[in-house]
């Protein structure tokens, strides 16, 4: 049943790599609202919802509330204490400052090279799922929390299971979901790749170091409301569209 389930998430995977899905489903790209809630959907149907139904079929729902025994295994052979950090709120809230922190810096670095007619600068082309006025923020902080909990459900927690029952080890099912964390985020070229690489590692040790996926989405959430949802607020979005025109890149 595990290979069968593993052939099933890497066809949903494939499926959500598609960059004309939206167009084969009759969706208007030139509607923003359109394509945000296709974003969210695809990521529930396509990542959620495999994950859920591959758990129950196993007999393995309750790793959705404690770290699988393997994958403790797995983090201690790499010298990390799995679960050292588990139930740390001060973490979570130490890292939701440094992610605020983080942002205003940024913002004033922005505004700077702006003042100077530079482009901002952005760890990969973010630029599509941007929010363009902030009547789009709703729609950007959805996606922002549903990125940070179905993400982590199938990269730090389907794969990384199946590659447990199959191979006996759940270290090439974490690895191979850090290749595939990056290459999902291959719209945002290969900076964003890249980084994103580098986010999935520590989300993973984060997981690790906290046995708590709760603990990673909330993170991995924290992360993306930063980027599409603080960020652009502090930018001063405008209250309402600037233009109606349609963004090829869609």
């Amino acid at each position: 049943m595990a290979t069968a389930l593993l052939v099933l998430a890497l066809a949903a995977y494939t499926l959500f790599l598609k960059g004309r899905l939206a167009i084969r489903l009759g969706i208007d790209r030139s509607d923003r609202a359109a394509m945000y809630r296709f974003w969210v959907w695809k990521a529930v149907l396509l990542f959620a919802a495999p994950t859920l139904i591959s758990l129950a079929l196993l007999g393995r729902l309750g790793a959705l509330g404690y770290m699988p025994q393997s994958f403790a295994v797995a983090s201690a052979r790499l010298s990390v204490v799995p679960g050292g950090w588990r139930g740390d709120a001060v973490m979570l809230w130490t890292m939701a400052g440094g992610l605020i922190g983080g942002a205003l810096i940024g913002v004033l670095v922005a505004r700077w090279r702006r003042r100077r007619g530079r482009a901002p600068w952005m760890l990969g082309d973010v630029g599509m799922v941007l929010p363009r006025h902030r009547g789009e923020l709703r729609w950007t902080f959805l996606l922002s929390i549903t990125a940070g909990i179905t993400e982590e459900l199938y990269f730090r927690l389907l794969l990384p299971l199946l590659s447990a029952i199959l191979l006996g080890d759940a270290l090439p099912g974490f690895a191979l979901s850090l290749v595939l964390f990056a290459l999902a985020h291959g719209y945002q070229r290969w900076t964003g790749m890249l980084g994103a690489m580098v986010l999935g590692a520590i989300f993973t040790a984060i997981y690790w170091l906290t046995a708590s996926l709760g603990m990673t989405m909330a993170l991995h959430a924290l992360v993306d409301l930063n980027a599409l949802v603080l960020r652009p607020l502090l930018m001063g979005l405008p209250k309402r569209p600037v233009s109606s025109s349609a963004d090829s890149r869609f």
